[in-house]
């Protein structure tokens, strides 16, 4: 006790380090817990490590970014195709959102990123197996001789666009990567293994009517919709083919120009923004990141989360280290500040919460209405020529995620999948006939000839006919049906495999008569308008 007494001090002392030795320990282990939201609070900055590497591998944090990435490798079948018995395929109308490709603004250490060499690293021997095989096939057509006046026929208006990006590996502004082709490679080959057959590719059958194929006229949309068809069409087939060029990223053909669609755009964009200004720990985490990634100042792309998020995924997609800049200097000795992982991530949760309130705003979906109509109408058109000609059977668009969030949005299908399509999304509208008579005498009579028509609507695999506003109860039917379905096989495995597990789901059919009383009688009914002319007049 006398011991104790006299060295009291000394025992308090150490008893106050071993207690602050373990309170930082556990502050350490909680900070290296958190989840990506609470990442947006620490946005100082801090000089970090260079924890980002060729080798990072995506965790449960970080696998829902990877998905915007799209690799080859993990486009797999889904629910295309499921309709057999009574109900024909007629037709398949794909809309195609370009594959992977570089940054849209300049963006730092772009020269230490490869666009090429990922492809065979991710994508294993048969990517860089059927990239090699289309760019042979290329190299053949593009030389002079027996293909030559085929090829001035099939390009039409993409007459000297280079017919595959360059495999040198270097990231071009904007422009599709060889991991693009491959991605598209890989849709086209499963959709064929799905549609191919029904629609009679390769046998012989289709005729140049049979086909019709559009793209905007961007280098990434063009090569893309050509690596589609390669890979979904025959040799014999792809020669029937006649690219056809639209002015506008909407597809929206002679009914593009609407002033009300700006003034709706310009409301959606003060949304935006007014959720942007209401979070500051994103607006910090913008501004820090943004200076480091982008190589030239500019306001607007220093305070635009969804500009900073496409270019991120210039290095997660590719494998690539995160951005550095010189940045402070501790004992006179320069640091790299370099972006983080968990920035990364906390900027990715923001930009998924925004998109979630995307259902929310009534100027989204006025603007997608407009936007889309001319593609409506478009899609109208092609379905009742399916109906009366029995062709086109196959109509490819191929665009932008725009694109597809104008039309997914114009039907009522508003989610995060849709609003932010991947890289190679792909939506398809599959238009059958039912011959069984006496299930169509039980339909109402006074809808228009097209009574005894259906689609369904496929986005990536999965069936959204169900979700389609003019679609959903009494008039969509549901079928429960027995079908072949193995998503762990590729599509050619599935189509000849004998030992396909079995599994009953239900399957949603809506009448071709719907999507034609929508466009006609229902589509500006949220403008009090009758027609896109009225619609599309500013009213204050």
């Amino acid at each position: 006790m006398k011991l104790s007494s006299q060295h009291r001090a000394l025992y308090c002392y150490l008893i106050l380090s071993v207690w602050i030795f373990l309170l930082v320990a556990g502050m350490y282990k909680y900070i290296g817990n958190e989840d990506s939201i609470s990442a947006l609070k620490h946005t100082n900055n801090d000089i970090p490590i260079r924890s980002f590497s060729k080798n990072f591998k995506p965790d449960i944090k970080t696998r829902r970014i990877f998905k915007l990435c799209n690799p080859p490798e993990e486009i797999i079948i889904g629910h295309e195709g499921l309709v057999h018995g009574n109900y024909i395929l007629q037709g398949i109308l794909v809309f195609l959102r370009h594959g992977d490709r570089g940054p849209l603004a300049h963006v730092r250490n772009i020269s230490n990123v490869n666009c090429a060499g990922d492809l065979f690293r991710s994508g294993g021997i048969d990517s860089d197996k059927n990239f090699r095989s289309y760019e042979y096939f290329l190299q053949n057509l593009s030389e002079p001789g027996r293909f030559s006046s085929f090829l001035s026929q099939f390009l039409g208006p993409f007459h000297g666009f280079p017919l595959v990006p360059p495999s040198s590996g270097e990231c071009q502004l904007g422009q599709l990567t060889p991991v693009g082709v491959s991605q598209h490679l890989k849709t086209g080959q499963i959709l064929r293994g799905v549609y191919g057959d029904k629609l009679g590719v390769g046998n012989g059958s289709l005729s140049a009517d049979d086909i019709a194929v559009y793209s905007t006229r961007y280098r990434r949309t063009f090569q893309s919709a050509l690596s589609f068809l390669y890979a979904f069409l025959s040799s014999e087939d792809f020669q029937k083919v006649t690219l056809k060029e639209s002015q506008s990223i909407a597809f929206c053909f002679n009914d593009c120009a609407c002033p009300a669609a700006e003034k709706f755009r310009h409301r959606f964009s003060a949304e935006s923004s007014d959720h942007f200004r209401s979070h500051p720990a994103v607006v910090k985490l913008v501004s820090t990141v943004a200076e480091i990634v982008f190589e030239m100042p500019d306001p607007t792309l220093a305070s635009d989360p969804i500009a900073l998020r496409d270019a991120l995924l210039t290095y997660v997609c590719h494998g690539a280290q995160l951005p550095c800049i010189d940045g402070l200097s501790i004992n006179k000795v320069p640091q790299e500040v370099c972006v983080r992982m968990e920035q990364v991530t906390g900027l990715f949760a923001y930009t998924e919460w925004e998109t979630r309130q995307y259902v929310k705003s009534s100027n989204l979906k006025r603007y997608c209405l407009l936007r889309a109509y001319g593609l409506m109408r478009d899609i109208v058109s092609h379905m009742l020529r399916i109906i009366s000609e029995r062709k086109p059977k196959l109509i490819v668009y191929s665009g932008h995620d725009r694109t597809l969030q104008y039309l997914t949005t114009a039907l009522g299908v508003v989610s995060e999948m849709t609003t932010v399509p991947h890289y190679a999304s792909r939506l398809v509208l599959e238009v059958y006939k039912n011959t069984e008579q006496h299930l169509i005498s039980k339909l109402p009579k006074d809808g228009p000839i097209a009574r005894d028509f259906f689609f369904r609507l496929v986005f990536n695999g999965r069936d959204l006919t169900n979700h389609i506003h003019f679609c959903k109860g009494a008039t969509s039917i549901l079928m429960h049906q027995m079908h072949k379905y193995n998503t762990t096989e590729t599509p050619h495995n599935a189509t000849n495999s004998q030992s396909s597990s079995k599994k009953q789901s239900p399957i949603y059919l809506c009448p071709v008569e719907s999507i034609i009383r929508f466009l006609h009688d229902d589509y500006f009914l949220s403008f009090n308008a009758s027609n896109f002319k009225d619609a599309c007049a500013i009213h204050n």
